[in-house]
């Protein structure tokens, strides 16, 4: 409709009853209601919306605590004195007809009304990109198209006199097409690859390109080849230099060899790093020094050549004794140097993921944004064309997609951070599970804008933030609750027929009056004896509210009374706790029971905007309350993989002005309420919110 709207940022989510972008109304606590404006949400109190019927039954024993067990002196008084006016209330508040709730969306969840309408930046289908050819390279409608494999260098640095090992006698660059059609006939092609940084040899400095030349050729024909080739000296043609720099990976892989050179850092202004093996861990702190290695020819040692020293003599070090002698992340790298060796096999998802956190360990001087991911890809078959506007995550992304990494982003989109500030490329789990260990359930159809995803086929149900419900529910009719009823709701009927008849002096007056007087004093008893059974079914909700409250306090907001349905989730949230009962069995615990949760809660009634808060989740379809942590209300849970017999719901957040749906967090939820969803439509999923929260301290 053309239409610009200004004002203040805040939360709105889409309503399930009309589709319509609504402001965000959340239920809080009365402590944190009382507290100043300090959200992006408006706030209101949470309100009792059980049958006033049940409520007035159990009024009178309301005071008594039923958890602790013990009653204290003036209990069975106070109960007297308030049975008494609760009995004559019901008296009349039985003649009102019932106002049950009802079944709604065929007995499922709320849908989450979403469906996003706008271009991926990479679509996986080729059909669904806006401009295909909109990277750097001309690569026509081919959708995320990958480079081809560089099968030689281009340029190499030839040896004059080679067969002379015997001092050095100079070097002439060459491209190797025209080398192969001089020497076709005369000479096989092998070269030695040359490993140095930047940190110690730079590159304005003729004197340190001398010297790494020195290293170079003197290795060279110590090696017995023709030519070496080295990265400060061999990418001649700046409109290829690009493409070359990511292309280093396949020179490694064509190399008869591979050497490294070390020399004292450029920058040192100290002597901390004077020794070769202090040389050496720096230059294995670099980002593109790791693959080298990992690419260098399997079997054969590194030999590494120090400035300065005798270079007749180079420290020859094992492949395999790299992690343990250079680098500090010695466990993991030690995995994938066993892997590239060939004696370890890792899975393509354990690689990706293995790979990516040693990369992001390292030391670079950024080109690009997706430097780490371009580095990685190189230990990859497939290599999509470099682009210039990617994010870091954008370049990680589209890299998964090109490759078959075991849907490794609709893994990672099912993760929960163990930290809220925690990088997208550490894929740690806060229930400490294997990345592998996740079974997607979704699809990622394309890479977005903004570090997003478009994912499709989740399931998904909304949740209500601004009040509690009916809930309708089915309990099996026995003859006890039958007679209850009849003769219940038949009492204040014969309550007043009787003083008719006591009118007319009839006999049969006062025995109606004593049967309806007894049914009216034992009334609040009788009504909690109908409406309470067990639940065979009951109409599915999510329930939120701002805040902790013990489960009791819930179930009479929503049901009128403490009857044992609503228990504490065992697993479903990092803050679930659980504990074996007298029977051996698995039950929840109340989160609060450990002091670490208890202060988490405490610290959450004041949080500020960007702070995680506590929130609470009631799930009427199994009856389960999870406590929870997030910076802001999920408005929508996406069933989006199972892991450990449990689904993960991932918590969404909604940016309105965007229209893109943010984690916020992720619950493990049972099974059984993947039945009770519906489908979402194509759905635009970001990782991290971006953005500065701005107050709206508004309340209902």
């Amino acid at each position: 409709m053309a239409r610009i709207w200004n004002g203040v940022v805040d939360d709105r989510y889409l309503s399930p009853y009309d589709g319509h972008v609504s402001k965000l109304v959340v239920q809080t606590t009365d402590e944190i209601y009382d507290n100043p404006g300090n959200s992006t949400y408006r706030r209101t109190y949470i309100r009792n919306i059980s049958p006033g019927k049940l409520r007035l039954a159990h009024w009178p024993t309301s005071h008594i605590d039923y958890v602790s067990g013990k009653s204290q002196s003036g209990d069975i008084a106070w109960v007297i004195a308030k049975w008494i006016p609760a009995a004559l209330a019901l008296t009349i508040m039985l003649l009102e007809p019932e106002s049950g709730a009802q079944v709604r969306n065929g007995g499922n969840y709320d849908t989450f009304p979403y469906k996003y309408y706008g271009y991926a930046k990479v679509a996986r289908n080729a059909f669904e990109n806006d401009s295909p050819g909109k990277l750097i390279h001309d690569v026509g409608d081919e959708v995320n198209p990958v480079c081809k494999r560089a099968l030689r260098p281009r340029y190499l640095c030839f040896l004059r006199n080679p067969d002379d090992q015997n001092g050095l006698h100079g070097v002439m660059p060459m491209m190797v097409e025209e080398w192969i059609a001089q020497y076709k006939s005369e000479r096989n092609l092998e070269y030695l690859f040359v490993a140095y940084t930047a940190e110690q040899f730079k590159g304005g400095s003729n004197e340190d390109m001398e010297a790494l030349h020195n290293i170079a050729e003197t290795a060279t024909r110590a090696a017995g080849l023709p030519a070496y080739w080295i990265g400060c000296s061999w990418m001649p043609d700046d409109h290829e230099m690009e493409e070359d720099v990511f292309r280093i990976s396949d020179v490694v892989r064509g190399a008869k060899s591979v050497i490294i050179a070390v020399g004292p850092p450029v920058n040192d202004a100290g002597d901390d790093i004077t020794t070769t093996h202090e040389m050496l861990q720096q230059w294995g702190q670099r980002l593109w020094t790791f693959p080298e290695v990992l690419l260098s020819p399997a079997g054969q040692p590194i030999k590494v050549y120090t400035r300065g020293q005798d270079l007749q003599s180079p420290l020859a070090l094992p492949k395999n004794q790299f992690a343990a002698r250079v680098w500090s992340d010695a466990l993991v790298a030690r995995q994938l140097v066993d892997h590239f060796e060939g004696n370890l096999g890792l899975s393509r998802l354990e690689l990706v993921i293995l790979a990516l956190q040693c990369l992001h360990s390292r030391n670079t001087t950024q080109y690009l944004k997706g430097d780490h991911s371009y580095a990685l890809m190189g230990l990859l078959r497939l290599r999509p064309y470099v682009d210039q506007t990617d994010t870091a995550f954008q370049a990680f992304a589209r890299l998964s997609l090109a490759n078959d990494s075991d849907m490794l982003l609709e893994r990672l989109i099912c993760t929960l951070p163990k930290d809220p500030g925690q990088h997208w490329s550490c894929m740690d789990d806060a229930w400490n599970v294997n990345l592998w260990d996740i079974y997607p359930t979704c699809q990622i159809a394309g890479v977005g804008h903004d570090d997003t995803v478009i994912i499709d086929g989740a399931f998904g149900a909304n949740v209500r933030w601004k009040s509690f419900a009916p809930v309708a529910n089915l309990r099996r009719t026995s003859w006890k609750r039958l007679f209850v009823q009849v003769f219940l709701h038949s009492s204040p009927i014969f309550f007043f027929f009787s003083l008719a008849l006591l009118a007319l002096n009839l006999a049969a007056a006062a025995i109606l009056l004593i049967y309806s007087l007894a049914m009216i004093g034992a009334s609040p008893k009788l009504l909690r004896v109908i409406y309470g059974g067990k639940f065979w079914y009951t109409q599915p909700w999510f329930f939120g509210f701002e805040g902790y409250l013990d489960i009791e306090t819930i179930e009479r907001q929503i049901f009128g009374a403490r009857l044992g349905r609503l228990e504490w989730s065992a697993w479903g949230s990092p803050l679930s706790r659980h504990h074996a009962n007298a029977y051996g069995e698995c039950v929840g615990s109340d989160p609060t029971s450990d002091p670490k949760v208890r202060q988490m809660v405490a610290m959450a009634k004041h949080a500020k905007p960007g702070e995680q808060r506590i929130f609470t989740l009631v799930d009427t379809n199994t009856m389960e309350v999870t406590l929870f942590r997030a910076v802001r209300p999920p408005v929508a849970f996406l069933l989006c993989g199972h892991e450990g017999g449990m689904q993960r719901a991932v918590g969404v957040s909604y940016d309105w002005t965007t229209g893109t749906c943010y984690r916020e967090t992720v619950l493990r939820m049972e099974t059984p309420v993947l039945e009770k969803m519906d489908r979402v439509s194509r759905l635009r999923l970001g990782l991290k919110r971006p953005g500065v929260d701005v107050l709206a301290p508004r309340r209902d």
